[in-house]
């Protein structure tokens, strides 16, 4: 190290890896709590979910290790894309055959294969490798972005293909999601906002077509738009949630005191998790919680800021996106402000597949984050032999 260098960039990934560190211990804590009552009754252990969501975090870190040390400009290769594309669309595709996708609550999103006692969840993945082929492309075409064919309509006809094996799981979540990171990166991009508003205005009239014509997601509107006391059954999980933050209040009810998770609220240990933390940790757990999720925007918009390249700026943009608007999301469900979805809470909710990606994106950040750091390096090396040129 040279004198002088203050490794501003190390600061900003110790932060972020510190930010990301605290937030799986608060997961694999809150799932243990939630879900011990659902895994006695179930399993006839009180830790069966905690020893399942401790294998996702330990094989999640070892992910996000692997990923900080594969250099991200891997995907300007043409066969790296492929081989990411094919993987999504054929996963999409297994999810939907029975016997390899399994049918849960109307919705094939899962693929259990024979042996394997894990569920995968497709849609997860398809999120990174949106961001990723969509930077990708976008860092390909350069100036030609604002160009419609090459920088709005082939992009947009791969996502609709993503879209539309979404959609027949179905996963308006998932697809929902996707669609505004693709759009998000296209804007960060120089795409002309004509073609976004124009498709934006056209996308969301027709999402909203399908939600009024499916019974339980055009309840799940009803019942948001008339509030926690006036939605009937659809309003029973915001219900049970917000009554979680009141028995919570400010420093919650204590560890593993949580009246909401004897099968009061339904989804305790994965999508409304967040109201098990109010309720047990109060006001100041779920503050915590918060900001915990605003170091990691910070750091991440800080990492897109400095990236060496546009690439870089687009894969550390969307990331960053794709991890905090997820959280925002589900904060929004769980206090009633937006409708019923379920997403999960990145590093938080149970479930392998959403921990996996978390800190796969993670790893990617870092990644980003370690050629900043050279870059600086080398500029502050110059700066001082310049320096003892002039001496």
């Amino acid at each position: 190290m040279f004198i002088g260098y203050d490794g501003g960039m190390r600061k900003v990934l110790t932060t972020l890896s510190l930010a990301v560190l605290m937030l799986v211990v608060i997961g694999l804590v809150s799932v243990t709590s939630s879900s011990s009552v659902r895994s006695l009754a179930r399993y006839g252990s009180a830790y069966h979910f905690m020893y399942r969501q401790a294998i996702s975090c330990a094989l999640g870190m070892i992910c996000c290790f692997g990923a900080a040390h594969i250099d991200y400009h891997i995907w300007r290769r043409r066969e790296w894309q492929i081989a990411l594309l094919s993987v999504a669309l054929l996963s999409l595709i297994l999810v939907l055959i029975p016997g390899i996708g399994e049918m849960v609550n109307g919705s094939r999103r899962w693929i259990r294969l024979p042996g394997i006692p894990f569920q995968v969840q497709p849609s997860e993945f398809v999120k990174i490798a949106t961001v990723l082929l969509t930077a990708a492309w976008m860092d390909m075409i350069g100036w030609r972005s604002k160009r419609f064919v090459k920088g709005f309509f082939i992009p947009v006809m791969v996502l609709g293909v993503f879209v539309l094996l979404l959609m027949r799981e179905p996963d308006f979540g998932a697809t929902f999601v996707t669609g505004i990171l693709a759009f998000s990166i296209f804007f960060a991009a120089g795409v002309r906002l004509v073609y976004l508003i124009g498709s934006a205005f056209a996308a969301g009239l027709g999402f909203a077509v399908l939600i009024l014509r499916d019974p339980v997601r055009s309840a799940r509107m009803f019942a948001w738009s008339s509030g926690p006391d006036g939605g009937g059954n659809a309003a029973y999980q915001v219900k049970q949630s917000i009554l979680a933050f009141v028995n919570g209040g400010v420093s919650g009810v204590g560890l593993n005191n949580s009246i909401q998770k004897h099968f009061y609220l339904p989804e305790a240990h994965t999508d409304f998790i967040f109201a098990i933390v109010g309720e047990e940790f109060g006001m100041v757990g779920t503050m915590a919680v918060v900001l915990l999720f605003v170091v990691i925007l910070i750091c991440g918009i800080w990492i897109a800021f400095k990236a060496p390249d546009r690439l870089g700026r687009l894969i550390a943009f969307g990331l960053t996106l794709m991890l905090v608007f997820q959280a925002a999301f589900n904060v929004g469900v769980v206090i009633g402000a937006l409708p019923t979805k379920g997403l999960a809470l990145p590093f938080i909710s149970y479930g392998g597949t959403n921990m996996l990606t978390a800190l796969i994106s993670i790893g990617i950040l870092i990644n980003i984050g370690r050629h900043i750091e050279e870059v600086e390096y080398d500029a502050h090396a110059q700066m001082v032999r310049n320096a003892a040129k002039r001496i």
